[in-house]
């Protein structure tokens, strides 16, 4: 980890009062709360980047109905063999 930096932040009452009572309850300090937060944030943001691009490639090139037909052929080959 590079140099740590040190910053205040202003935020109301009752959400100090609930991250004071996780980081106690874990026996983490405040620094730590806030970092995994921001590291939850990240991820989230990445994933719903992730999702936005997948979700654009789709609609610019969907799957044709003769990509379907292969698909479901596939998969009926492979999982009729299965003891479901």
């Amino acid at each position: 980890m590079g140099k740590a930096i040190k910053f205040a932040v202003s935020m109301p009452e009752e959400e100090f009062k609930e991250i004071e009572a996780i980081r106690l309850k874990q026996g983490v300090s405040r620094s730590k709360v806030i970092l995994e937060a921001f590291e939850l944030l990240k991820k989230s943001r990445m994933m719903e980047d992730q999702i936005r691009s997948y979700e654009e490639g789709y609609r610019n090139m969907p799957d044709r109905p003769h990509d379907i037909k292969a698909w479901e052929d596939v998969s009926l080959a492979t999982f009729s063999d299965e003891d479901w």
